[in-house]
């Protein structure tokens, strides 16, 4: 037992010591923060995909019944969908060089939902014009997280 003792303290500290992370095939594993970081974006990213759906759907109930409400609900949740975006998801891409690329889609979003609005209370578009209005939003918010 003195032996085992006596061995190990004559070895250097290096040799002693375990690696902070575990490799195999010569690759290094994944830290703890970047695992995590990773499950963050999986699920920011499913939450945009629902909320995502959640308009389209709404889009067509809005081309369907052409109201006010249907118009209120629709502007609500693309509003909710820009602003997570806006809060949640330009973190990431700024730290890989985002421009104002995004702030002009926003931009955009709005002015066309502007549009769909006046469209709609003065009742002037049929059923695929508001479709094709919503496709528009639509495409530009796809933009904003892909």
């Amino acid at each position: 037992m003195n032996i085992e003792r006596s061995a190990k303290m004559s070895l250097p500290l290096h040799i002693l010591k375990k690696p902070a992370r575990s490799v195999s095939n010569g690759q290094n594993q994944p830290s703890f923060k970047e695992i995590m970081d990773q499950q963050r974006q999986t699920q920011h990213f499913d939450r945009l995909q629902a909320m995502m759906n959640k308009i389209e759907d709404q889009g067509k109930l809005l081309a369907e019944f052409r109201t006010i409400e249907e118009l209120r609900k629709y502007k609500k949740l693309v509003k909710d969908f820009v602003e997570e975006t806006v809060q949640k998801g330009f973190y990431v891409k700024d730290r890989y060089g985002m421009n104002r690329r995004a702030y002009k889609v926003v931009d955009e979003v709005d002015t066309k939902l502007i549009k769909l609005t006046t469209d709609v209370i003065e009742n002037e578009t049929n059923h695929l014009q508001i479709l094709e209005q919503v496709g528009e939003i639509r495409g530009m918010l796809m933009n904003l997280y892909i």
